[in-house]
C-alpha cells in the first residue's frame, strides 16, 4: 500500500470535478487530502482531510490538482504529478485543450489508479421545507464576468414555484436580486443535497453550486459568459449564440461592459421548460 497526498482544488466546482479521482486514487494506499476549502471535510467526508497550507513531510505519490506555482514550490520534495508547464512538477503532464474533470482523470491515470468515473455526492443531511418539486436558482457568484444578471426576470417567467441558493453572506445581494424568491444561505453540503430531493431543475452560473448540484444527480442549466462549457461546463450549457471575440477569458474583471453577459431569458428559459418537458424526476 502506498501513501499518497493530494493537493485538492481550493474552488468548490474543481473540487467537485477532482472528487471521482480523489476517490480512485484510495485504491492506492491511504490518502491524505489537503484543501483550504471551508467545505473539504464535508465534500471529502471519509478522509483524512488537512488544512491546504500544510505541507506533508514525505508520500510515495503526490497528486497536485491545483494549478499553483506556490504550491508546487512547497511540495517539490516530494514525487508530484500534475500538469503544466515543463519541469513544474516531478512527473509534469503536458498541458491540453480539454474539460477540467479530464486533465483530472490524466493525473489520477499517471499515479497509477484506474480512470474515474462521474463525481458522486452521496451524504444526505437535513432538508429545508421546499415544494415537492421546484426550480432552484443559484444567482450568485463573486466573479462579476460569469454572473448572469437576469435570474429575476426568469424566476418572473417560470410557471411553478422558484427557490434561490447561496453561500453565507450572499443573501443580501441575492434577495435585492430576486424579489419574494425564497432564498436559502449557507446550508452545509450534506443539507445542500437533501433539500435538492425536490429540484426538477438547477439553474445557474458557472459556479461550484452547479457541480455539485449534478454530483447530487440534478439536472442542470449553466449559464456561460467568460468561460466555457467545453472546459468548465457542467449539464445543459447556455452561451451567446455566436461567441464575441474575446470568449472565453476567465477574467475577473472586464474593461469592455461583460458584453458576454447578454445571454437572452427566453433562451434560458425554453432549456429549462425542455428538461422539464422530459419528466426529469428530482433525484
Amino acid at each position: 500500500m502506498r501513501r499518497i497526498v493530494v493537493r485538492a482544488p481550493d474552488h468548490l466546482g474543481d473540487a467537485v470535478m477532482a472528487l471521482p479521482g480523489i476517490w480512485s486514487l484510495t485504491t492506492l494506499g491511504p490518502a491524505v487530502i489537503y484543501s483550504r476549502g471551508r467545505w473539504a471535510k464535508e465534500l471529502y467526508a471519509g478522509l483524512d482531510v488537512r488544512d491546504g497550507d500544510e505541507v506533508p513531510a514525505d508520500a510515495d505519490v503526490a497528486v497536485m490538482f491545483k494549478p499553483s506555482w506556490h504550491a508546487s514550490r512547497q511540495w517539490r520534495h516530494l514525487p508530484t504529478i500534475g500538469i503544466g508547464p515543463r519541469l513544474r512538477y516531478r512527473k509534469t503532464l503536458a498541458p491540453e485543450r480539454e474539460h477540467r474533470r479530464d486533465g483530472y482523470a490524466r493525473i489520477v491515470v499517471a499515479a497509477g489508479a484506474e480512470p474515474p468515473s462521474a463525481a458522486v455526492f452521496s451524504p444526505r443531511g437535513v432538508p429545508a421545507v421546499l415544494p415537492e418539486r421546484f426550480v432552484a436558482l443559484n444567482p450568485w457568484t463573486p466573479t462579476r464576468t460569469a454572473r448572469w444578471r437576469a435570474f429575476g426576470a426568469l424566476a418572473r417567467a417560470l410557471d411553478m414555484p422558484t427557490v434561490a441558493f447561496c453561500g453565507p453572506g450572499e443573501g443580501d445581494a441575492v434577495r435585492a436580486d430576486l424579489g419574494t424568491v425564497p432564498v436559502l444561505e449557507g446550508l452545509s453540503l450534506a443539507d445542500f443535497a437533501a433539500s435538492l430531493a425536490g429540484c426538477a431543475v438547477f439553474v445557474s452560473n458557472d459556479s461550484g453550486a452547479a457541480h455539485f448540484a449534478a454530483a447530487c444527480g440534478v439536472p442542470v442549466v449553466m449559464v456561460h459568459a467568460s468561460t466555457a462549457p467545453e472546459t468548465t461546463g457542467v449539464g445543459l450549457p447556455i452561451e451567446l449564440p455566436t461567441r464575441l471575440w474575446c470568449q472565453p477569458c476567465y477574467r475577473k474583471s472586464c474593461g469592455w461592459g461583460t458584453p458576454c453577459l447578454a445571454v437572452d431569458v427566453a433562451t434560458v428559459l425554453s432549456a429549462v421548460t425542455t428538461i422539464l418537458g422530459r419528466g426529469a424526476s428530482p433525484p
